[in-house]
Parts: C-alpha cells; sequence; structure tokens
C-alpha cells in the first residue's frame, strides 16, 4: 500500500464502530491516561493536545483537571463523539506525520496507543516536539511486548483470519521492544524525563460486550471486512473463555510502557 492508501483504509476502519469504541473500548484504559496527565503536570491552564486522540477520552480527562484541550484524529466519526464528550474543546482532523498546528503552540502533547501507527513513528515524535514549547512535555504510551499483554491472543486470533500484506500499516507492536519508544526522542530533539510501565485489565462483563469492544479497533473492523463479523465473533469466543471468570465477566489483562519527555 502507499501511504494514501494506508491512512484512508485506517480512517475507514477506526470510523466502523466508533460508539462502541466510545462508549465499551477506550474507557478501559483510563488509570493509563490519568498516569500520564499526572506525570506531565496537566492542570488549569495548560495547553493540552492529544494526538490520536479517538472519542477524546483522555481530552474530557484533561478538560476536568481545567486543560485547555485540543485534540487531532483521523477519524472523522470519533471526532464527533468527542466533540460531544468535550463541546468547549477544539478536536481537528489530521494526520500525527503532519500535525495542523503551529510551532510552540501546546504546553503539554500525549498519545497514547497511536504513534505505533504512524507513518513514521520518529517523523511523529518530531511532529509532537515541534508543537510543544521549550520545556514542554510529551508522553507516549504503546503496548508492552506481546507476550506480557494477554489481549495479544484475540489479536491474533482475528489477525488469523485476514490475508494481510506486509505494508498494510497496521502494526500495534511496533514500538513494543525495551527501548523502542525511548529511540523515537532523540532525533526528535526531546529528552527522557520518565520512563515506566502501566498494567490495567479490560474489564467486560460477557462475552458479547467483548467482542464488541475488540470489533471496534481497527483491528476488528479489518478482520470483519475480510471474513464477516459473524466468523470474527466465531473465532473469538473460545479465545475469550480463557480470561472468563465463572459468571461469565472477563478480564484482559495487559501491560503499558510509556516514556515522557521534554523538548530540549
Amino acid at each position: 500500500m502507499n501511504n494514501q492508501s494506508i491512512i484512508d483504509e485506517q480512517r475507514e476502519l477506526w470510523s466502523s464502530n466508533p460508539r462502541d469504541w466510545a462508549e465499551i473500548a477506550e474507557p478501559e484504559n483510563r488509570k493509563l491516561f490519568e498516569e500520564l496527565l499526572d506525570l506531565t503536570g496537566v492542570g488549569p491552564g495548560t495547553r493540552f493536545l492529544d494526538i490520536a486522540c479517538g472519542s477524546g477520552y483522555a481530552a474530557a480527562l484533561a478538560a476536568a483537571r481545567g486543560a485547555n484541550v485540543t485534540g487531532v484524529d483521523i477519524a472523522p466519526a470519533l471526532l464527533e463523539i468527542a466533540r460531544e464528550r468535550t463541546p468547549d474543546a477544539t478536536f481537528v482532523a489530521g494526520e500525527m506525520d503532519a500535525l495542523p498546528f503551529d510551532d510552540a503552540r501546546f504546553d503539554v502533547a500525549t498519545a497514547v496507543n497511536g504513534f505505533q501507527f504512524a507513518l513514521d513513528p520518529k517523523n511523529a515524535f518530531a511532529e509532537a516536539a515541534r508543537v510543544l514549547v521549550p520545556g514542554g512535555r510529551v508522553a507516549a504510551a504503546t503496548f508492552a511486548e506481546p507476550e506480557r499483554n494477554e489481549g495479544t491472543a484475540l489479536h491474533l486470533a482475528m489477525k488469523a483470519l485476514v490475508e494481510e500484506p506486509a505494508d498494510d500499516g497496521y502494526a500495534p507492536y511496533s514500538l513494543s521492544a525495551p527501548g523502542g519508544l525511548e529511540r523515537m526522542l532523540g532525533p526528535a530533539g526531546l529528552r527522557v524525563e520518565r520512563a515506566g510501565e502501566v498494567a490495567l485489565a479490560w474489564a467486560y462483563p460477557d462475552t458479547d460486550t467483548t467482542i464488541r469492544a475488540l470489533l471496534a479497533s481497527a483491528g476488528g473492523a479489518r478482520s470483519a471486512r475480510a471474513v464477516g463479523e459473524q466468523a470474527v465473533r466465531e473465532a473469538l469466543v473460545p479465545a475469550i473463555e480463557q480470561f472468563q471468570d465463572r459468571s461469565g465477566a472477563v478480564a484482559i489483562r495487559n501491560v503499558f510502557r510509556y516514556v515522557v519527555a521534554v523538548k530540549v
């Protein structure tokens, strides 16, 4: 695929099930969002940018702290929900590799599970640095290694249904190796201030809710487009069983790696 085809496909996939993403999937990462907002000192008057903001869940948390909030994402359907959540914020359609903002506009930028999907992650970090004021902070988070995330089993169950080209632009673990995020910082003019991990569990009341959350992701939408939603559901049911308790509730334990860096 060429770059424009990759962008167009990601825009389509992330717009497939926006309400389920906003209401079921995205809230499960609240612990991670809150940690990054704490570490970057987001509070009253902070000029805050959320890159790959999705349906604006993290942006709403930042707004509740008194920040002046801006979000950017490629999926118009998710941005519509973000605007509903935080009407006083600014949400813009745009790409991580070419942020539609002037230099030195923000105090803090965050990107949760975003930069690994950029056309060029190094360029995405450079763009985040460009729009920060000197001394501004960027916080980026991604999955830790696949084997440390129970969600990997579900991702692989869906991926097995799809014949994908090697350059399809879907790389959820491309920055997951130790030091993967840190290697992006120096060329972007960023200095590591802090690095760490956040463990959290995606908790759902039953199998159907879990499947809805997964289908709302780009990977789930791609699989459903390839083989139909029913086939994806049939593949996911046995994969989910290992994460269920006797009541049928599901808990999928994951580990996210993050860095907080300062613009030098």
